[in-house]
């Protein structure tokens, strides 16, 4: 939608007299319980009144910043109307800010109607952020769908490559450390879980969950693992086998991908694909047979 068309088209606007409400939704065709959205003057928005938030946290509006200059605004800003003029937000505030950091002079808001404060906190309930693993494996599923590099993936949704490192990571733990993760979400940070992952071997990782998922913070986990590291000075991962792990789990979990696409294109297998998969099947075969 052009900037030109969003301000003449303001679906906020009463209906013309004569023209009932669900005309002019159909003629914009939108249902008659679409919240409206328009383009808003950031300097008519008062933003401080219903925020539950009551810090933001300087990386992760960096993070929002870079995501927001490469692919703009995937969702519009919360208000509610507020004296004759203005608007009071009840959700987003770290993209408002941003917009600010960015020097922008307005934002796509929806408009809603009723209580600010109740809208706010219901707003906050409901947008349930990914949590470690669910992170993890939607970022290595990108990356083996795109062939991403872990650089690529960073600049992609906006986060740094130590952090994508760190989230892809978690991959490495156990899947029954995992399974148990996904039960006590609310108990173990990220980071915690993090720190839990970057141990040097398997045995290291099952002792360093052990602790997280009593409680540890992510910090007591870290100086713990820095204790196995010094009793175990020659445990760092010789041969790479840690890295060999994930490479091979990247392969394999991009071949089954790889795979799905095929099955869906059944009709289009000839000979020249035929040969190939028989070669693949002897290759595979050989692995299985080491």
């Amino acid at each position: 939608m052009s900037r030109k068309l969003a301000r003449r088209a303001d679906l906020t606007a009463p209906a013309p007299a004569g023209q009932p409400q669900a005309i002019r939704n159909a003629v914009f065709g939108v249902s008659e319980d679409f919240p409206p959205v328009i383009e808003v003057d950031i300097d008519r928005i008062d933003r401080h009144a219903h925020q539950p938030r009551a810090a933001q946290d300087d990386a992760s509006l960096e993070e929002l910043r870079r995501s927001v200059e490469r692919h703009g605004l995937m969702y519009p800003i919360l208000v509610t109307r507020s004296g004759e003029d203005g608007y009071a937000l009840v959700g987003g505030g770290r993209r408002l800010r941003v917009f600010e950091l960015l020097g922008r002079s307005t934002i796509f808001a929806r408009i809603l109607g009723g209580d600010p404060d109740e809208l706010a906190l219901v707003d906050n309930l409901q947008r349930k952020a990914l949590n470690a693993v669910e992170t993890a494996r939607s970022l290595d599923g990108l990356r083996a769908k795109h062939g991403y590099t872990q650089d690529k993936l960073a600049e992609v949704v906006g986060k740094t490559p130590a952090a994508i490192s760190r989230a892809l990571g978690i991959l490495a733990l156990p899947s029954d450390v995992l399974d148990e993760y996904l039960t006590l979400t609310d108990r173990v940070p990220p980071t915690t879980l993090e720190e839990v992952a970057a141990a040097h071997d398997e045995a290291g990782r099952r002792k360093l969950w052990a602790l997280a998922r009593k409680g540890a913070t992510a910090r007591a986990v870290a100086e713990t693992r820095q204790a196995l590291k010094r009793r175990d000075p020659g445990g760092q991962d010789p041969g790479g086998i840690v890295l060999k792990r994930r490479a091979a789990g990247a392969a394999v979990r991009g071949m089954i991908q790889a795979l799905g696409k095929l099955e869906e294109n059944r009709e289009g297998i000839g000979a020249a694909e035929r040969a190939a998969l028989d070669a693949l099947r002897q290759r595979i075969a050989g692995l299985l047979g080491d």
